[in-house]
């Protein structure tokens, strides 16, 4: 890696000074935050060629284990576009992911080792760094897609486990089903290329929409990975003008998102036999790529009422100790590493940037991503016909939006009251997140760790927001100061724990 990716020092180092974000986007140093060892590789891998064998591989990770482990956590802040998705968009649309034979463990949260997520390196002409990138990516986020024979061996056996507090408590599936069924917003938190999480994605959408049908309430979904300027392909889609070859091209699909259609398709195909409304949540590219570019401040009128409506309660948030804690343990760590892989170089349209994305265009540039998808979930439950009650909205998306409250889920709850309509004023929606199959390293969980972190500790000497007459509450709907962000409400899991 070292003489893959110029600049790259594989010796330990200094580390920089975590920050937080204050108000729309101005950075502050604050306390550091602890890090995972820069020290990334201990021994150079196998030499770059036209393939690498699986034996080769096993030997370096059995060589450098404290240098994968370390990749592994300091890979598990990246969210949906971080490992992927960005590399692939800003390297060329051939970049391959690399796919295993078969996972270490059938356990969802034990670790993947190294030698066998990855038994083969392919590398092309002319894009062997972008792939190299990619794919070691891939290997430290523990992103690798799931073998076909671990998925039909776990299908039958969902099981969900509550958060409580420091400890997983097993739910019967009625009353995983009611907890669900009694909210506002759902929250679905996948690992987008696990076909074993989309399996339960189904099951789950399946179980709320006939629920909702029971109730006589709107059921929608939600989609991470639609962007919304493509809406009116969705509405075509549904209403059966389109297949799912129609879909796939009309959302720009390959360009746009990188994770296999196939593994959405049944979603897709269901919502569209039943009539189920989808919902594109996403902000266009081309939105992104100012941010990412030169700031929030680059977005126009029209993209600041469409993305961000509420910008009193979006810099409030900022400013609270229970985002900057998120900032610090989620956001800056992902920031970092897309440094140390070389990929801020480039806008998520591929286009050049003079020099490197900052910290700060990185951070509004997730928060574009977040806020936008939080809006566009809430103002989908007044997709309902006219004398319904508001819609019940399932949201799929990347995990790490989901994780610890701070991606979309505290930003849901924010806009509820600005958002929510005329006929509810001031509600205060009930979101219910669900993480699917998570791993540690998912959690935030230390190097070696194999059981998942439930909470992550807010410090509260982090804040800087003063209560004043007149002003919102920084926290979500008014409430206290949390001294910890769980995880999600719950998990659910394609095979029991033992």
């Amino acid at each position: 890696l070292k003489q893959q990716i110029p600049g790259l020092d594989c010796r330990r180092s200094p580390q920089p000074p975590a920050v937080a974000m204050s108000g729309l986007g101005a950075l502050m140093p604050v306390p550091h935050v602890a890090q995972p060892s820069q020290s990334l590789i201990a021994k150079q891998a196998p030499a770059p060629r036209s393939r690498a064998t699986r034996a080769e591989l096993a030997a370096w990770a059995a060589e450098t284990p404290e240098s994968l482990e370390g990749f592994k956590v300091a890979s598990q802040t990246l969210c949906g576009v971080a490992a992927a998705v960005v590399a692939k968009r800003r390297f060329g649309r051939r970049a391959r992911r690399c796919r295993p034979t078969a996972r270490s463990s059938s356990r969802p949260i034990a670790q993947s080792s190294a030698a066998t997520a990855c038994p083969e390196l392919n590398r092309g002409a002319g894009h062997a760094k972008r792939r190299d990138v990619l794919q070691g990516a891939l290997l430290g986020s523990g992103l690798v897609a799931g073998s076909r024979a671990a998925v039909a061996a776990n299908e039958a056996v969902a099981t969900p486990y509550a958060v409580a507090g420091p400890r997983l408590v097993q739910m019967s599936r009625s009353g995983f089903d009611n907890m669900m069924g009694a909210a506002d917003v759902v929250l679905l938190g996948e690992h987008h290329d696990q076909e074993q999480d989309h399996i339960l994605e189904l099951d789950v959408v399946q179980t709320l929409h006939k629920q909702a049908q029971s109730r006589g309430q709107p059921f929608v979904v939600g989609l991470e990975m639609v962007q919304q300027r493509f809406q009116g392909v969705l509405d075509r889609y549904v209403a059966g003008k389109l297949d799912d070859e129609g879909l796939r091209v009309g959302t720009d699909w390959e360009k746009r998102w990188f994770w296999p259609f196939n593994l959405y398709a049944p979603i897709f195909g269901y919502c569209q036999k039943n009539g189920i409304s989808l919902v594109a949540l996403n902000a266009d590219s081309e939105s992104l790529a100012k941010v990412e570019r030169g700031g929030l401040e680059q977005l126009s009128q029209q993209e600041w009422g469409q993305y961000l409506p509420d910008r009193e309660g979006f810099a409030a948030m900022g400013s609270t100790a229970e985002f900057k804690t998120y900032l610090g343990n989620v956001i800056v760590p992902s920031y970092r590493l897309h440094q140390r892989m070389g990929i801020l170089k480039q806008t998520v349209q591929g286009e050049d940037i003079d020099g490197q994305m900052s910290l700060k265009h990185f951070v509004g540039g997730r928060l574009l991503w977040d806020e936008s998808m939080a809006t566009a979930a809430v103002k989908a439950r007044q997709l309902g016909s006219p004398g319904q009650p508001p819609a019940q909205v399932c949201v799929l998306i990347g995990g790490d939006h989901v994780k610890y409250s701070y991606g979309i889920r505290a930003r849901i709850e924010r806009l509820g009251s600005s958002l929510a309509g005329s006929d509810a004023p001031n509600k205060a929606l009930k979101v219910v997140s669900v993480m699917l199959n998570p791993t540690p390293t998912d959690s935030m969980s230390p190097p070696g760790s194999t059981q998942l972190s439930l909470s992550l500790a807010v410090n509260s000497d982090l804040s800087s927001s003063k209560s004043s007459p007149g002003t919102r509450p920084s926290s979500p709907s008014g409430s206290a100061r949390s001294a910890s962000l769980p995880l999600a409400d719950a998990i659910l899991l394609s095979a029991p724990l033992v």
